[in-house]
């Protein structure tokens, strides 16, 4: 893996910001990051290689927060969305956080 400075990607309703993934953290099978609630469409990451993604890339779970191990070289993998541009994501460790929006009624997690 090259030495390639991890920055926060975002992608509709997910960010996925570098963070270290705690070290009793679940390993869990891949799913995707974040399922629409309204459209049914979903935000996952893909190869943009011949590699299978399993080699690329590993999930976790700790305290209900979802964390993300990117492996491999820059630009191989990727943040998809059926209504978004790709987005690639560095080789790092992430944890995903679901975007919120604030109105005079409070706040509450962005709906897709």
């Amino acid at each position: 893996m090259k030495n390639v400075t991890a920055r926060s990607v975002r992608q509709g309703d997910v960010l996925l910001k570098p963070a270290a993934i705690p070290a009793n953290a679940k390993r869990i099978n891949l799913r995707p990051i974040a399922l629409g609630e309204k459209t049914g469409h979903h935000h996952s990451l893909m190869t943009c290689t011949e590699t299978p993604i399993e080699d690329l890339v590993e999930m976790y779970e700790k305290d209900g927060k979802t964390y993300v191990r990117v492996l491999g070289e820059p630009a191989e993998v990727a943040l998809v969305h059926q209504q978004h541009k790709a987005a690639p994501v560095a080789p790092a460790e992430y944890v995903y956080i679901p975007q919120v929006e604030n109105s005079d009624w409070g706040t509450r997690q962005v709906i897709d």
